[in-house]
C-alpha cells in the first residue's frame, strides 16, 4: 500500500514537505509549493528515491537520519524512536507508518481501524485550510 497525497487523496504521494507535515502527489505538490515564495524555501524529499544523505532529521531526536514517517502523528522518525513510540501500548502499534520510500511497514488490513482515528485524520488542518484558501 502507497502513501495517498494529503490534499487531494486521490493520487499516490511522491513526496514529503517537512514543514507542511504533509506527503503530496506530483501535482498538488506544484499547486501549494509554487503558491508563493516562502512556500517554494519548503524542503521536500522523494517518496520514492530518497538521498540517505538528504534525508532529514527525526522529528524526535532531531540527531539521527529519519526512516520512516507515522501517518497518525504524522512525524518522520528514525528507527529508534520509532521503536520507542510504537512498541509503547496497543494504539500506538497499530499506527501506519511508511518506509520513506513510500511503502507500508505495518501489516495492518486496514489503514484506519479504529473510527476516532479516522475521524482525528479527515479534521482539518491549518495545512488543508491553506490548501483550500489558495484553492479559492
Amino acid at each position: 500500500m502507497k502513501i495517498l497525497c494529503d490534499v487531494c487523496d486521490k493520487h499516490e504521494a511522491s513526496v514529503l514537505c517537512v514543514a507542511d507535515e504533509a506527503a503530496l502527489c506530483p501535482a498538488c505538490d506544484r499547486r501549494v509549493h509554487h503558491a508563493n515564495k516562502l512556500a517554494e524555501k519548503h524542503r521536500r524529499f522523494s517518496l520514492h528515491n530518497p538521498p540517505a544523505e538528504k534525508s532529514p532529521l527525526c522529528d524526535i531526536c532531531k540527531e539521527k537520519r529519519a526512516f520512516l514517517f507515522c501517518q497518525e502523528d504524522r512525524a518522520i522518525l528514525c528507527r529508534d524512536c520509532d521503536f520507542q513510540i510504537h512498541k509503547s501500548n496497543e494504539l500506538t502499534r497499530n499506527h501506519s507508518r511508511f518506509i520513506l520510500t513510500g511503502v507500508k511497514l505495518s501489516a495492518n488490513s486496514a489503514v484506519y481501524p479504529d473510527p476516532a482515528i479516522e475521524q482525528e485524520r479527515t479534521k482539518p488542518t491549518a495545512f488543508r485550510r491553506a490548501v483550500a484558501y489558495l484553492n479559492t
